[in-house]
């Protein structure tokens, strides 16, 4: 009679380790998704066009006069709510007037009084099937600028290679932190289990 008492309670305890584990594993479950989540719902730049044929002036571009125009070629036609900027490193836009969508072409006047200096085109565009894209190029005017942006080992931008690439290693951590802690769910689970019919047969 006793035995079987025991056994009662060594049953009991392990049906509530189950519900236990399995809560430990959804926590844990959850907390993954939740630090993945950024990276699903971040918007990224629209790549199935290859995005952009060319820009001019072109990225790392060092000129001698300031351009009197930017211009981005992408690889679709594009939709006339697209914008350029053109900043300076205080934030002032040297884009001047409005853009001109012609296209697949992104086309905006540069003020005629820039000065020296380094710049960063940015631009956001949305093709005629509704995916979005965006970017930017850097480029400076005069000899001085050229040189101060050479020395500057920050002056390096993440290119759209590099975010595709940013975002696919992403996405394989996720998922291989996922299947790490499915694996290892499982393992905790069956060495459970396996503790509880140990000790049922010491019973």
């Amino acid at each position: 009679m006793k035995r079987s008492v025991a056994a009662r309670v060594t049953d009991t305890s392990g049906t509530g380790r189950a519900p236990r584990i399995g809560r430990c594993v959804r926590l844990i479950v959850t907390v993954a998704l939740a630090a993945s989540f950024p990276l699903a719902v971040t918007p990224a730049p629209a790549f199935a066009h290859g995005a952009t044929l060319s820009i001019t002036p072109t990225a790392g571009a060092a000129l001698a006069k300031a351009p009197q125009r930017v211009e981005v070629v992408f690889a679709a036609e594009i939709t006339s709510d697209s914008s350029v900027t053109v900043m300076d490193h205080t934030g002032t836009d040297w884009a001047g007037g409005r853009p001109v969508v012609h296209g697949a072409t992104l086309r905006h006047q540069v003020r005629a009084d820039m000065p020296d200096g380094w710049y960063e085109i940015s631009w956001r565009a949305t093709f005629t099937d509704g995916h979005p894209v965006a970017g930017t190029a850097e480029f400076t005017v005069g000899a001085e600028a050229a040189a101060a942006a050479a020395a500057n080992p920050l002056r390096a931008r993440l290119t759209h290679g590099g975010v595709v690439a940013l975002y696919a290693a992403s996405g394989v951590a996720v998922i291989a932190l996922l299947l790490a802690i499915m694996t290892l769910s499982r393992g905790v689970y069956a060495a459970g289990k396996r503790t509880d019919a140990d000790e049922r047969s010491t019973l």
